[in-house]
């Protein structure tokens, strides 16, 4: 009688382990799930961000992981006036932005104004006839792009060769990233927001847009 007292004792010990292992394993999952839940916001936006015109991976590169997320873009096409901006809004409370325009304004105009002196505080790339910058001593990541584009109702005695697509994008408050990583993923950003505005600006003889820019030197 004492002996299958015993087996039975055992029986039970062996069939409480099973529950408190299952529901260590339930509460992790639940736990797991609901992390997931608060901090993958980014991941669901839209693929092609803006009505399409952005990647959410870049949004994805500069931003810290969110419970929500949502995009919302601003475009005026009329006439000469070609406007767009892109921006991802997290609750987290961090945000990426982007904007471009058509403007009168060559290469050297165009980085006197936004760098300055001395240029060593940006870095900057090119590609046939496309340039594109970021300063290094901002912590948003701050960074520019220019398009040459003359606009498609120009006539041709009236257009310039100063005319071209300007973007400039940066992260308010924290990126997921920091230095070289995030003004290389906000740079990327400005690029998209300026392809997208070389397609509204329908601009004559339209420059070849690489899928992305040559990357930045180490700095």
């Amino acid at each position: 009688m004492a002996e299958s007292t015993r087996e039975a004792e055992r029986a039970a010990t062996r069939y409480s382990i099973k529950w408190i292992v299952l529901s260590l394993v339930i509460f992790g999952l639940l736990g797991g799930g609901a992390w997931f839940a608060l901090t993958t916001g980014l991941e669901r936006l839209p693929t092609k961000m803006c009505d399409g015109a952005v990647d959410r991976d870049l949004a994805i590169r500069a931003l810290p992981r969110t419970r929500t997320a949502h995009d919302s873009y601003d475009q005026r096409s009329g006439g000469t006036e070609i406007e767009y901006a892109c921006r991802v809004y997290t609750s987290a409370g961090s945000i990426l932005t982007g904007r471009a325009g058509v403007n009168d304004v060559s290469p050297a105009t165009w980085v006197e104004h936004f760098v300055g002196s001395p240029q060593q505080d940006a870095i900057k790339v090119s590609v046939g006839g496309i340039e594109a910058m970021a300063r290094l001593d901002r912590e948003s990541g701050i960074s520019y792009v220019y398009v040459p584009c003359v606009l498609r109702d120009f006539r041709a005695r009236d257009a310039s060769k100063s005319y071209a697509v300007t973007a400039e994008a940066s992260v308010i408050g924290d990126g997921r990233v920091s230095g070289a990583a995030l003004r290389q993923a906000v740079t990327d950003f400005a690029y998209q927001v300026a392809v997208h505005t070389v397609d509204l600006a329908q601009c004559q003889g339209r420059p070849f847009l690489p899928g992305k820019l040559p990357r930045y030197p180490a700095q």
